[in-house]
């Protein structure tokens, strides 16, 4: 298999983080490789859907906007926000009943086709302020 022509790379990306991130997950074995490595760490398939699920878990209610896209050679990068109410346990915390909006950046390799290498970035201290687990007075500089 060849890897995929430059302007499809785009589309798959946001084809995930909309159809995706809702919980249309049988499409996850497509779009990503069994070698995929995010941050680093192998997970394959299983880690982007197990994620989806979990986020989905705490936050049943998750929609996504997207801010940004652009494809750079075999790599697609991808500015969203994505926002729900927290009414299941998510990353061990119970469930605070309060609504969030978290910014997330995802750098995506393709090879032969599929996604085989992602690097993230969450505002994960936003999210943890936003749901009242860090003192009022701490803040991100």
């Amino acid at each position: 298999m060849t890897t995929q022509v430059t302007e499809d790379l785009v589309a798959v990306a946001e084809r995930w983080f909309t159809l995706g991130w809702r919980g249309e997950l049988a499409m996850a074995p497509d779009i990503f490789s069994e070698q995929l490595r995010t941050n680093g760490m192998r997970v394959g398939v299983a880690g982007p859907v197990g994620r989806i699920k979990d986020r989905l878990r705490g936050f049943p209610d998750l929609t996504t906007t997207i801010e940004e896209m652009l494809q750079v050679g075999d790599t697609a990068v991808t500015r969203l926000v994505w926002r729900g109410t927290h009414t299941g346990p998510y990353g061990g915390i119970k469930p605070t009943r309060k609504a969030v909006e978290v910014a997330d950046m995802a750098i995506w390799r393709f090879a032969d086709g599929k996604v085989v290498e992602i690097w993230t970035l969450q505002d994960h201290f936003g999210l943890l302020k936003q749901l009242g687990c860090l003192p009022n007075g701490w803040y991100a500089a």
